[in-house]
């Protein structure tokens, strides 16, 4: 399998070298020049290639694109696939975009076989990530090129699935809730725990804990604290020790939307 990577942001920097492994990533294409190297040594070290005439290659122009690799992974942000897709050849290759909210409509018209190969995972360079363990929700244009995909998939991870964009969709918007949203939550603690000298690595006992319960509880039965008690004093209480309005808001919103589930009669 000859797969030709186009992009080298959080994403293909995990993907690329695992797919690497299992696999003939020969080139990686990024507007940014200096990524696009970057990433084709991380994928030349992991194979042991580097100054092989089959080493990965890396160049910043899609016409620089192989006319003859079997799958074309666009790994890149969701507002570039589109004008990546029209803007390249129909090769005769699968392909296929990462994205978990843009649906197979971006390749209607443009290529003749293509896909979608979501990793459903958070991506940061500088965090290990066992791609192993990441699910996969693949979809195809056609029963053969949704084998291909899964395949391809199953060689890196032993978690794949089927999805069709409309539950691809479900899935991005759950994970924004569930991980984006989260993590501002935790930015906002520790806005305030600095303010003592203290830090969110306080909160990790807690937080592990939290996370814990999801094996045997569902998150509503998981759900403990002065909204789900219905503790109408030290919710206004909290309200008053905010420092700013923005923060009183989201205190707000989140708190009666526990109260709507628990106590539906109180609002704050």
């Amino acid at each position: 399998m000859r797969i030709s990577i186009i992009g080298a942001g959080n994403v293909a920097w995990h993907l690329a070298p695992a797919l690497a492994s299992v696999t003939d990533v020969r080139q990686v294409i990024s507007r940014h020049e200096d990524s696009a190297g970057a990433l084709a040594a991380r994928v030349n070290a992991v194979c042991g290639l580097e100054g092989r005439e089959k080493c990965c290659k890396a160049t910043a122009s899609l016409d620089c694109l192989y006319g003859d690799s079997d799958l074309y992974l666009i790994v890149s942000n969701d507002d570039s696939i589109a004008t990546i897709a029209s803007s390249t050849e129909n090769f005769p290759g699968i392909w296929a975009h990462t994205s978990g909210s843009v649906g197979l409509e971006v390749f209607d018209g443009e290529k003749t076989a293509f896909g979608s190969f979501y990793p459903l995972q958070t991506f940061s360079k500088e965090i290990p990530v066992d791609v192993g363990k990441v699910p996969f929700f693949v979809e195809g244009s056609r029963p053969e090129v949704l084998e291909t995909l899964k395949s391809v998939a199953g060689l890196v991870s032993s978690r794949v699935y089927t999805a069709t964009s409309r539950r691809r969709r479900a899935l991005h918007l759950a994970a924004v809730f569930a991980c984006n949203f989260a993590n501002q939550m935790w930015a906002e603690a520790d806005i305030l725990l600095r303010k003592e000298g203290l830090d969110i690595t306080c909160l990790l006992p807690l937080l592990e804990a939290t996370l814990g319960k999801l094996g045997s509880l569902s998150p509503a039965g998981a759900m403990t604290g002065p909204a789900q008690r219905g503790d109408m004093n030290v919710l206004r209480r909290h309200i008053e020790e905010l420092p700013d309005e923005g923060m009183k808001e989201l205190y707000r919103i989140v708190s009666q939307r526990i109260l709507d589930a628990s106590h539906p009669e109180l609002i704050i």
